[in-house]
């Protein structure tokens, strides 16, 4: 498990394979919501058991971590 302390704000989350799953957007006492989209288009509770690793300012999730967060695509990525 990742220190908690290590998550922020507005950093983004991939997968294992570097892809991208969304965008931290609070982090709780056990948890940090996880949205996809700009306008969020879907939310997700992801508990730090999940985390993989915090690496160059991004979290990168487990393969394994029980939460069904899907590749952020064309039609929900964030927009610049």
């Amino acid at each position: 498990m990742v220190d908690p302390g290590e998550l922020r704000e507005g950093m983004t989350v991939k997968d294992l394979q570097g892809r991208r799953l969304g965008t931290v957007v609070h982090v709780g006492d056990t948890h940090f919501e996880l949205e996809q989209g700009s306008p969020a288009q879907r939310e997700f509770m992801v508990r730090f058991h999940a985390v993989d690793r915090v690496e160059h300012g991004e979290a990168f999730l487990h393969p394994g971590h029980g939460v069904q967060v899907p590749v952020e695509d064309a039609g929900v990525a964030a927009q610049p």
